[in-house]
């Protein structure tokens, strides 16, 4: 049995509806649901209301229809597919209004930092505070384990990883605790965050510290969003050392080094969810670059303009991705 809500917040990250916590309460509870599995999904700069809910059904049924796939065939490339599971998508307001035809949407260019910071401050708020109450939950004397996956694009990614920071900072604080079994699978897609960031001594340093976490992060030359864009924008801050991305650079080694090494994989047409197995590494780092040249070379996409494939994660290939990391 599986579900999916989707809930919104104000750009700090605080609920529309003060009833939501509450509705999560109930949805994390072991009875009536049951939920095992628990999957958190963010968007990235630039997304309205409406086209997040379209991002989320399509990705999420693609997924779901993904794994329903792999796991017909004999044998399975995955042992532990999700079975009761629960869906949240969160949607913060990251363009300067829901409104497609507000003629000031025209300056949606000149909010890059503003809703940069705003996504750090919905994770640490809307996506924190789901996470602690499924904990909180389990920890009451739960029977059922707990999987988390939380997945982010673009600066949806600092939201997941906002949430996972402040989160390990209560950890190690004794205010929160993860019941025994608990693991995290976090997939950071395209992720417009710097590439340093989660060092063991930045913004995020103390997501590698979570216990049985893994991460995987993809990286794309064709991300031109990344590549070029990104850089540019950090002139504005730090004019003589502006830091890449971490969707376009991939980690730097320090980051490694936190995680206590790394596996990378390329993704190219064709992409099977079974080149994951075996890979147990806590960071995976996925190279995007060949099926992004591939599909604009076929004609499956047509190259996203100003952004390049940044936004290029909708096909069969990243599915396939996300499951062999998810599930293997």
């Amino acid at each position: 049995m599986s579900h999916f809500i989707t809930v919104p917040t104000n750009e700090n990250g605080v609920y529309f509806d003060p009833t939501q916590g509450g509705l999560i309460d109930e949805a994390v509870a072991d009875s009536p649901f049951a939920f095992q599995d628990f999957f958190l999904y963010s968007h990235g700069w630039s997304t309205d209301a409406d086209q997040s809910m379209v991002n989320y059904s399509q990705f999420s049924v693609e997924l779901a229809r993904q794994i329903l796939i792999l796991g017909a065939l004999q044998p399975p490339p995955f042992a532990n597919p999700p079975s009761a599971a629960l869906g949240v998508g969160l949607h913060w307001p990251s363009e300067i209004t829901e409104d497609p035809n507000s003629p000031l949407n025209a300056g949606q260019l000149f909010t890059f930092y503003t809703m940069e910071h705003r996504a750090d401050a919905v994770g640490k708020n809307a996506a924190y505070a789901i996470l602690r109450q499924i904990l909180r939950a389990r920890a009451k004397g739960s029977a059922l384990s707990t999987r988390l996956y939380l997945l982010g694009h673009s600066f949806g990614c600092k939201v997941i990883c906002a949430a996972l920071q402040d989160l390990q900072v209560d950890i190690a604080g004794g205010t929160i605790s993860v019941p025994d079994g608990t693991t995290f699978r976090v997939v950071l897609l395209e992720p417009a965050t710097d590439n340093d960031n989660l060092e063991a001594t930045d913004i995020y340093g103390a997501v590698s510290q979570i216990a049985d976490l893994r991460i995987l992060i993809t990286k794309s030359a064709k991300d031109v969003a990344l590549g070029t864009w990104y850089p540019l924008a950090g002139r504005a801050v730090n004019l003589f050392n502006p830091r890449a991305a971490l969707g376009s650079a991939g980690p730097t080694a320090d980051t490694v080094t936190a995680f206590g090494g790394s596996a990378a994989i390329s993704v190219d047409t064709g992409f099977s969810a079974s080149a994951l197995a075996g890979v147990t590494s806590r960071l995976v780092v996925a190279d995007l670059t060949p099926v992004h040249e591939a599909r604009v070379a076929q004609g499956d996409f047509t190259g996203g303009g100003f952004a390049g494939s940044h936004s290029d994660i909708y096909f069969s290939e990243v599915y396939n991705m996300v499951c062999g990391f998810l599930f293997s």
